[in-house]
């Protein structure tokens, strides 16, 4: 059972305020669940600029680097061709405003090396990971992003079962997949979807009614982040809002288990999210 959880600051023009603290506090209240791997993706519009950063593991001795290539929207196909042409990377993140960090091991491993306490922004999510299906390694740790669009981001507790069909489908519309592990579907439907309409509430609708099995899903664009359970309701996600205190503003917190949310004080306006229906907060 993998954990998951993010939030959202309730006055998103404070970019500065401590979302990687909060999300690290998250992750580490939920360890138990899950200790292959641990990842962070955070938001900050300030961070952005006329650039996009293409991010991949590469393969050195016994241990895996991480390769970040700055690409202009003239070459951003340009420099994803030479990623998919290199049978020692392994794809990562693609960036603009957003920052993934995620590596095997325990969320406070994760802190460790890459300081996650100390990142700042307007939102965030945070996996913790457990295999059951592809190996411990980074890229098949969470969260997981795609090179269709920049700046989505997703995390997964559960099981797509029909994972085989969505992506097959997805694959036959020209969309290309970076692992074989079953979250990453949820990543490459919605921005397909966006693309499509530019509906985000419309594509995680149309994600719920065409996926099946046992899931719940936090899913994280520049705008946007949502908590999403199968129309089943088969597993957990719950969400509480925290009024704020002298050391950071007000903010809404979701995860797996309550003891997420009771761990950063987002213990008010309790609610659980309606099987199947998306609830979205959107950066102002």
């Amino acid at each position: 059972m993998c954990g998951i959880c993010g939030l959202m600051m309730d006055d998103s023009k404070l970019r500065h305020s401590p979302v990687g603290s909060i999300l690290q506090d998250m992750m580490e209240s939920q360890q138990i669940r899950a200790q292959d791997g641990a990842g962070i993706a955070i938001f900050n519009k300030s961070n952005a600029d006329d650039s996009f950063k293409i991010k991949n593991f590469r393969k050195e001795m016994s241990d895996y680097v991480i390769d970040e290539v700055k690409s202009s929207s003239k070459n951003i196909s340009e420099n994803l061709q030479k990623l998919r042409q290199d049978p020692e990377c392994h794809f990562f993140s693609f960036e603009n405003e957003m920052t993934i960090l995620k590596e095997t091991g325990l969320a406070k491993d994760l802190d460790r090396k890459f300081g996650i306490r100390k990142m700042n922004g307007s939102h965030g999510i945070g996996h913790l990971r457990i295999a059951t299906s592809s190996r411990v390694t980074p890229f098949n740790t969470h969260p997981f992003s795609t090179t269709i669009l920049p700046d989505i981001a997703i995390v997964h507790n559960g099981e797509i079962t029909n994972y085989n069909m969505l992506r097959d489908s997805l694959e036959l519309e020209g969309f290309t997949f970076h692992t074989d592990s079953d979250s990453e579907v949820i990543a490459v439907f919605l921005a397909s979807r966006i693309l499509k309409h530019g509906d985000i509430e419309k594509a995680h609708r149309e994600f719920v009614a065409k996926a099946d099995g046992p899931f719940t899903y936090i899913a994280a664009t520049s705008d946007s982040i949502a908590i999403v359970r199968d129309k089943f309701g088969t597993r957990k996600g719950i969400i509480g809002y925290n009024p704020g205190t002298d050391d950071h503003p007000p903010f809404w917190a979701m995860a797996t288990d309550l003891s997420a949310l009771d761990v950063v004080g987002a213990t008010t306006k309790i609610e659980t999210p309606h099987p199947g229906k998306p609830r979205i907060f959107y950066r102002n």
